[in-house]
């Protein structure tokens, strides 16, 4: 019995120590976090910590959050507990230079006033209640800046864009992007549609966008060439002098450009389109080769696509429609070597080095060693997959490039001075060579800016599937923008892509394909030799055709049907490998785990058991 109390006295002392602990660490450990994800998921990027380190003068965040209007929506809770997570955790690292507060806007209260004055935009809740979800932040001098309302489809982009809301609070101004495009990319332009990529440099830049009829550049800190239009020789001395006198330029040019005569509403594609672009005499005064009359391809990474073959749709792989898969883009470039889900591309060019130029070609991103070229007009012609997979040859040049970074002094183009179309025009005095270092960034596709190519919709919202957003911030960052931020848009989500089977899908299209032709070959031409003997009223006996020929259409019919078996066992064996990796994922994945639990569990009974019969026949043995 004086145990009993000892016992008490026990319990409440480990119980107030367990409370006193989690207290004591919430407090002292609040900022410290452990990842053990494979891609880091959950840990703040050198470029966060470089931000951070870097302000002079506090910057207040107020962290909006409905946690009454959220408790019904699981999802926005679970995201609501890693965004406050991520938000302890910067202002833990910001020394005191990061102050954050958290306000859950009630109905009808100051605080809900606040979030609505600061930019937040409420989110329509139960009964009619308004969900706030967003952050505000104000420096020193009352700047301000707002994420109206984070979205849990953008969770990669989460630290992103935190961070450039502290930068932009940091920065003194928001840096200059003139835009030239031949596509419908402003907003507002006849026929243009939303554009994620526009829309976040919109966000971060100031955007100039240049009339295509322009005489002269607008003071920016750099260049945007999306797929210009048909550019005069005047026009093209301008940006020739933007990139001597800059030296930052964002070129994108296109031998096939999908994007460009991509139709609007009224089903028509934009005024003025161009199926192809260039950048006439400015590549090659630049160090850069372009064939606007070559598409690239590559089977080892093409992307899926809908084709249908007899009268069932399937899905392809789409030789013209491809990834740079990690591996492919430079390690080199800070622009790149943080992306981990690749850059997508609709029927891209080529880019090679041209000997003796000033410039430093440096690839950035590149096909593999399968990659191809096929002439632009069969390209423009959509042909099917298996048109492409026949007759494909990798490039003796393989890997191909795709996109280029040009660095060092530049010359002019125009040795000889301005050109004399532009004679009326003031252009001032004329620059023949670079006075610094110029960086030009060079792709050799514009359908990379394309949402249909790196956007996937789903129920709830459209998902981001590569990394052709981040890239394009990326690399407007390293031109005009903080390069502090480049890296932080590619974190990757909880979504990852099955490689082994996008592998084995691969795999099993080339073993297949060739017997597959064959086949297909074999019954158009038992078919068509059928289909003759019948309009000829020799393909059946009861026409009064002759046993020969009856007897032929028979063996017709029996090779037709053998063919079509056969074609059908082809598909099936399609998916036998894919079928089974999926068996041994679910056997490793979900039954070996609780089966090893299981295990371990009778293991450890047994054990006990043993033990405790053990104990029983020691007590009993007489001493």
């Amino acid at each position: 019995m004086r145990s009993l109390p000892a016992l008490i006295v026990t319990l409440a002392a480990i119980l107030a120590g367990f409370v006193g602990l989690n207290l004591t660490s919430g407090v002292w450990l609040s900022g410290v976090r452990a990842d053990f994800t494979e891609r880091g998921l959950y840990q703040l990027s050198p470029g966060t910590r470089d931000v951070l380190a870097r302000l002079d003068e506090p910057v207040r965040l107020t962290f909006h959050y409905s946690r009454g209007a959220a408790a019904g929506y699981p999802a926005v809770r679970a995201y609501g507990e890693r965004v406050r997570e991520l938000l302890r955790a910067i202002a833990s690292a910001s020394g005191g230079s990061v102050l954050l507060t958290e306000i859950d806007p009630a109905p009808f209260s100051e605080a809900e006033d606040a979030a609505i004055a600061a930019g937040l935009e409420p989110l329509p809740g139960e009964g009619g209640a308004q969900l706030f979800f967003g952050l505000s932040g104000v420096n020193a001098v009352d700047d301000r800046g707002v994420i109206a309302v984070f979205d849990p489809v953008e969770e990669a982009r989460l630290e992103y864009d935190i961070v450039r809301l502290i930068a932009g609070l940091e920065r003194a101004r928001r840096p200059r992007l003139a835009v030239l495009t031949g596509l419908a990319l402003e907003p507002g332009a006849i026929g243009a549609s939303p554009n994620p990529v526009i829309d976040q440099l919109a966000s971060a830049y100031e955007l100039v966008w240049v009339d295509p009829d322009f005489d002269a550049l607008p003071d920016a800190d750099a260049l945007f060439l999306a797929h210009p239009g048909e550019l005069s020789p005047a026009q093209l001395y301008r940006i020739d002098q933007f990139a001597l006198t800059r030296g930052r330029i964002l070129a994108a040019i296109d031998p096939l450009a999908h994007y460009a005569l991509k139709p609007g509403a009224d089903g028509l594609p934009p005024l003025r389109a161009r199926r192809a672009s260039d950048l006439g005499p400015l590549l090659a005064a630049w160090g850069a080769g372009f064939e606007p009359r070559e598409v690239v391809m590559d089977r080892a990474h093409g992307l899926p696509v809908q084709v249908i073959e007899d009268g069932r749709a399937r899905t392809r792989a789409y030789p013209l429609w491809f990834t740079a898969p990690p591996s492919r883009l430079s390690a080199d470039s800070p622009a790149l070597a943080a992306l981990t889900r690749g850059v997508n591309f609709g029927s891209p060019g080529a880019l090679t080095a041209i000997e003796g130029a000033l410039t430093r070609f440096e690839p950035l991103i590149t096909t593999s060693q399968d990659g191809a070229r096929v002439d632009a007009d069969i390209a423009a012609g959509s042909p099917p997959p298996e048109t492409l997979l026949t007759d494909y040859a990798p490039d003796a040049d393989a890997p191909i490039t795709l996109a280029a970074r040009l660095t060092g002094a530049l010359i002019s183009a125009f040795a000889d001075g301005p050109p004399p179309e532009a004679g009326g025009l003031d252009l001032g005095a004329h620059i023949e060579r670079s006075n610094g270092a110029a960086e030009i960034l060079l792709f050799a596709d514009v359908d990379w800016l394309d949402p249909a190519f790196y956007t996937r919709a789903e129920r709830g919202g459209v998902q981001i599937v590569a990394d052709n957003v981040a890239l394009a911030l990326n690399l407007a960052d390293a031109l005009a923008g903080d390069r502090a931020l480049i890296g932080l848009r590619s974190r990757a989500a909880s979504e990852r892509r099955m490689t082994r089977v996008d592998a084995l899908r691969t795999a099993a299209e080339a073993r297949y394909l060739a017997l597959q032709s064959e086949l297909e070959a074999r019954l158009s031409e038992a078919e068509a030799d059928l289909a003759a003997l019948n309009a000829t009223g020799a393909g059946s006996a009861l026409t009064g055709a002759s046993a020969q020929d009856a007897a032929e259409a028979q063996a017709l019919r029996a090779d037709i049907v053998e063919v079509r078996e056969h074609l059908r066992d082809i598909e099936r064996g399609f998916r036998a490998d894919i079928d089974a990796l999926e068996g041994r994922l679910h056997l490793w994945t979900i039954w070996a785990p609780a089966g090893l639990v299981l295990f371990l569990g009778a293991l450890a009974s047994l054990a006990r058991a043993a033990w405790r019969a053990r104990r029983r026949r020691a007590l009993q043995e007489p001493t």
